[in-house]
């Protein structure tokens, strides 16, 4: 009799337990798997942001570079500059300063600007060549960072 008791009463503090802790573990993974979906779509926002920052600073240097400037208004090519300004700012503000090669994209952003000089031909003349090279040098840096982070979403990071 007592074999039985105790058997029921087993049974009874093993079904309660499972009716209390069966929905706290329900709402933590749901939990859990929320934070990882906001966490992978802002990770993606980030991600599409930066390229389009990234690849409308580089059409801007290009066509800066590869425009005559001598015929066009002062204005037009100060609203090129602000642009850039604004386009280097905002990718320097998305970067973690604390990885390297986010590092190394700032200064690519930055040394990319300095190659503009400015809108006279005279004077501070833009230098074609190295903003090239730059170019060349920024595109698989960035590429690398997008990847990096690309994987860490499909990962669900």
């Amino acid at each position: 009799m007592v074999m039985v008791e105790t058997i029921a009463v087993v049974s009874a503090v093993t079904a309660l337990l499972a009716v209390l802790i069966g929905p706290l573990v329900t709402i933590w993974a749901a939990q859990r798997q929320s934070r990882v979906a906001v966490r992978s779509a802002n990770r993606q926002a980030w991600i599409n942001t930066l390229r389009d920052l990234i690849s409308e600073y580089i059409s801007i240097t290009g066509l800066i570079h590869a425009g005559d400037w001598s015929a066009r208004t002062e204005i037009e090519f100060d609203q090129k500059m602000e642009r850039l300004a604004l386009l280097s700012a905002k990718v320097r503000l998305m970067l973690n300063p604390k990885e390297e090669d986010h590092q190394r994209l700032g200064r690519l952003l930055g040394d990319l600007l300095l190659t503009m000089g400015g809108r006279a031909a005279a004077g501070n003349k833009r230098d074609a060549q190295k903003a090239r090279a730059l170019v060349e040098e920024l595109v698989p840096l960035s590429q690398s960072i997008l990847k990096r982070e690309w994987e860490r979403v499909k990962r669900v990071e």
